[in-house]
C-alpha cells in the first residue's frame, strides 16, 4: 500500500496553473470589461441626448457645434476623443423646421478586452440614437 502511494507523484501543480489559466483568467477577463462597456454605452446615450437638445434649440444643423460639444462631453466623462464619433441627420448649415426632429447618432468603441495597466485588444462599435423635437415656437418673436 505503501508503495502505490509513492507513485502519485505531483501533478498537482500543474493542475492548477492550468485551472486557474483555463478557468478563471476568462471570467476575470469579463467581469473587468464588462463595466467599460456599460460605461461607455452611458456614455454615448448622455453625449446623443446633449447634443440633440443643442442643435434643436439652436434651429440650424451645425456640425462643428456638434462635434465641439461631445469632445467636451468626452473629455469630461473620461472617453478618449477618438474613440467617439457623431452624425446628425440633417444638411449642414441649414435652418431647422419648428416641430421637426433633429437625430444625432453618436458611435463609440468598445474594447472586446480591457486589461488594467495592461490596456485593450480588439473593439466593436456601439451606437447611441436620440431625436430632440424642434421648439415650434422658438422662431417666433
Amino acid at each position: 500500500m505503501r508503495r502505490a502511494l509513492g507513485r502519485e507523484r505531483g501533478f498537482v501543480a500543474t493542475e492548477f496553473v492550468l485551472g486557474v489559466g483555463v478557468l478563471l483568467l476568462p471570467v476575470v477577463v469579463v467581469v473587468l470589461t464588462i463595466p467599460t462597456w456599460s460605461e461607455r454605452q452611458t456614455t454615448a446615450r448622455a453625449i446623443a441626448r446633449e447634443v440633440a437638445r443643442t442643435v434643436a434649440r439652436e434651429g440650424f444643423c451645425d456640425p462643428a457645434v456638434a462635434a465641439d460639444l461631445a469632445g467636451i462631453m468626452a473629455t469630461n466623462l473620461a472617453l478618449p476623443r477618438a474613440d467617439l464619433d457623431v452624425g446628425l441627420d440633417c444638411a449642414p448649415g441649414a435652418a431647422l423646421t419648428p416641430g421637426a426632429e433633429v437625430q444625432v447618432s453618436v458611435t463609440v468603441q468598445m474594447p472586446a478586452v480591457r486589461l488594467p495597466a495592461i490596456g485593450s485588444v480588439g473593439a466593436w462599435s456601439w451606437t447611441a440614437r436620440h431625436r430632440q423635437p424642434v421648439d415650434q415656437y422658438g422662431s417666433l418673436p
